[in-house]
């Protein structure tokens, strides 16, 4: 069978095929490969992802969950700070407010627990859960970064998520309730899931 002959092309063309599809595959597989772990690389621009802000989670806060919250502004230092309504902002009433802080220059938000009334005093502020008059857990807070504010509303809201717990705050060696009414409660809540809605956090 002389080269050139329609079988001759037909076997090389089958050939060249066949080196295309595992060259293609081959390919394929290594953009996948490479995706991911683009998704785990280092992350080089000294900004922990925990608190970056989500684009579609902003969006989101705007458009559907930002009615049920106060705004306060730092202009100076391009700071917006969100305060959910179900809080009863008092200075006198003894309460532990959860406030999301979003950073504009950084795009990143984090949160801050803020002591009101006799809570304030309070350095560190000692809670406990209690389920039956049987003291569960402990929590100090003391003035901290973003991480300690971050871990310590994490366990608060798991407290809060439990029907049987109730939270007491040590004031001048006394316990009182906190986070009694419902209202507080659910805004605890809320304010902690939409803050790891606008975040990377969850």
């Amino acid at each position: 069978m002389v080269n050139g002959s329609p079988a001759n092309k037909d076997q090389m063309g089958q050939e060249m095929f066949r080196l295309l599809k595992i060259f293609g595959l081959a390919s394929l597989g290594l953009v996948l490969l490479l995706s991911f772990f683009n998704e785990r690389r280092a992350n080089n621009t000294g900004e922990d992802p925990t608190f970056r802000l989500s684009d579609a989670g902003m969006l989101f806060f705007k458009n559907i969950r930002r009615i049920d919250y106060a705004k306060r502004g730092m202009a100076e230092a391009n700071i917006d700070i969100y305060t959910h309504k179900g809080f009863e902002i008092d200075s006198s009433k003894n309460a532990l407010i959860l406030e999301i802080i979003v950073h504009k220059n950084k795009n990143a938000a984090s949160l801050y627990l803020l002591q009101q009334g006799q809570l304030e005093t309070q350095q560190p502020l000692i809670l406990k859960s209690v389920t039956k008059e049987k003291v569960n857990d402990k929590l100090e807070i003391t003035p901290g970064n973003r991480y300690e504010h971050l871990n310590k509303a994490n366990k608060l809201f798991n407290w809060l998520s439990s029907e049987m717990i109730t939270i007491e705050a040590k004031v001048n060696g006394a316990w009182i309730p906190i986070l009694v009414e419902k209202k507080e409660k659910e805004a605890f809540v809320n304010t902690y899931e939409d803050f790891l809605k606008i975040t990377s956090a969850q």
